[in-house]
């Protein structure tokens, strides 16, 4: 621990040759003590305001000092300690440093103000603590015994290394040869001399920002999001992916759950969801962080820039910290390309990105860190090489669209499980029809809502609900038929149809007037 200077002045009722001097009395209420404004300096007479004289004072108040028992510069220091602080008294400044340093994790509080008060007779650094109640704590730094003497009952107990004990008037502590009456005021009024036989080290402002930090991390854990939607989805609401759950399962759930048998495993710490839109990927980012119990951050690449030079990196940079608070932790981004798109171009701040974003990766793999980033993109080929490479988003899954009609059998049973439908609906034909449509897994979900809304139009709850004469047994016998399925399939074709772009340069022609 680096000692700064401490910047003494002195007070003429402790030199001899104060008398000769033409003394003005001065306040000094704005001395520096290693970076921190000290108020400990009393009225000190100098030659003048502007010139100061100290010749020949120091050695004569030195000698006075040390004349002042131990105990009663300890008293005089408790008069003026608050909860936070820390006394400690040893023979040197280098033998508190040392016993600092050994004694750290003996603590139970934060230390704001380190006040030394120097004692060549003692064999056995100490420490002495004041809690938020004003009662005074002593802790033996040091391998030797030191004994304490109770007061009251007049027995004395050892107090070994890092034992702490409270004490009060009365009390006594037997280092060695030296005793050390316990008193909460010293006997004489040192406040005017205390400059002279203690060193304050005061880190207070320092020490609160990081307390005020630390409290705000415990909060946000205390009060960390809930791990998805109110609806939890699982690896059951996604249909046609079975592939693509088997690497997630492989490579983010079971290392999560069962970490000992990943110790000599290097992980994959990013993924890159890739297919064409509507395949689920989002839902299965979801679902994962759920499978594996893991918190779940989600945004949106866009999300993370800003026009501000420099603030998307300290962006991406607090939602790593954050990450790293809550682990185990899933990641998602989507739209992934919008950030990780190809650098050298004329875009040198997107660039800079990139940069941190791979940095971060690396650190997150460094460390060992139970983060996971998942990506969602349909233009893979936009990826910057060094974000997809190995070890940072190198593992790509693919998502595709339903190739097959269990696949889409399976993604109409996901999206329709919750609702009542006809005993004799026929599930097959009307997946046969959107596998043939090139239907993903958000169609099938857009045409599962329309049919049931067809249920109501054809049962006349919505007429009801028009004249203010719907009740909620409207609804209980109330199913999704085929024509309802075949409706909703049938608006989906031609919406389809009047959205999709014409190729350039060629003219439709209707086969009936051609």
């Amino acid at each position: 621990m680096k000692i700064a200077p401490i910047l003494r002045n002195y007070c003429p009722n402790y030199t001899s040759n104060a008398k000769n001097s033409v003394s003005v009395p001065v306040r000094n209420t704005n001395v520096v003590n290693s970076g921190v404004k000290s108020n400990l300096m009393g009225d000190c007479f100098v030659k003048s305001a502007s010139k100061p004289s100290f010749t020949g004072i120091e050695k004569t108040a030195l000698s006075i000092i040390d004349k002042i028992p131990l105990d009663e510069k300890i008293a005089s220091i408790f008069s003026m300690m608050r909860f936070g602080d820390m006394l400690i008294t040893a023979p040197a400044i280098k033998d508190a440093e040392a016993a600092l340093k050994a004694g750290t994790k003996s603590f139970q509080q934060v230390i704001k103000r380190f006040i030394f008060v120097p004692e060549p007779k003692l064999q056995s650094p100490l420490a002495f603590f004041k809690d938020s109640m004003g009662s005074v704590e002593v802790m033996n730094l040091s391998k030797k015994t030191v004994v304490l003497k109770d007061n009251i009952s007049g027995k004395s107990a050892p107090l070994m290394q890092y034992d702490k004990y409270f004490v009060v008037d009365g009390d006594e502590l037997t280092v060695g040869d030296l005793k050390i009456p316990i008193k909460s005021m010293s006997t004489a009024n040192l406040s005017m001399s205390r400059n002279y036989f203690s060193q304050i080290f005061d880190f207070s402002e320092a020490v609160q920002s990081t307390i005020d930090a630390q409290n705000a991390k415990t909060i946000r854990r205390m009060f960390k999001p809930t791990n998805v939607a109110a609806k939890k989805t699982s690896f059951a609401d996604i249909g046609g992916q079975d592939k693509a759950l088997d690497v997630l399962k492989k490579e983010i759930i079971f290392p999560i759950k069962y970490p000992e048998a990943y110790k000599n495993t290097v992980l994959n710490h990013g993924f890159i969801l890739y297919g064409p839109p509507g395949t689920g990927k989002t839902l299965t980012a979801e679902a994962l962080a759920n499978e594996a119990s893991a918190n779940f951050i989600k945004l949106n690449g866009l999300e993370m820039e800003s026009k501000w030079v420099g603030e998307s990196e300290a962006n991406w940079r607090t939602l790593f910290d954050t990450a790293r608070e809550l682990q185990p932790t899933v990641i998602f981004i989507d739209e992934f390309d919008a950030v990780a798109k190809k650098r050298g171009g004329a875009d040198v701040y997107g660039d800079k990105v990139v940069n941190q974003l791979l940095s971060l990766m690396s650190d997150v793999e460094k460390n060992g860190d139970e983060i996971y980033v998942v990506a969602a993109t349909n233009k893979l080929d936009a990826l910057d090489d060094a974000i997809t490479r190995s070890g940072r988003f190198g593992r790509k899954v693919e998502m595709k669209a339903p190739e097959t009609l269990k696949d889409m059998v399976n993604i109409f049973n996901i999206h329709t499980k919750n609702r009542v439908l006809d005993e004799n609906l026929n599930v097959e034909k009307h997946a046969k029809k959107l596998l043939d449509a090139k239907a993903t897994g958000a169609d099938v979900a857009y045409i599962a809502n329309k049919a049931n809304e067809y249920s109501f139009d054809r049962s006349g709850v919505y007429q009801k609900m028009a004249e203010g004469t719907f009740i909620p047994s409207d609804v209980e016998k109330l199913v999704i038929t085929d024509a309802d399925f075949d409706r909703a399939i049938g608006d989906f074709m031609s919406e389809r149809k009047t959205t999709q772009r014409k190729p350039i340069g060629f003219i439709h022609y209707d086969k009936k007037n051609s």
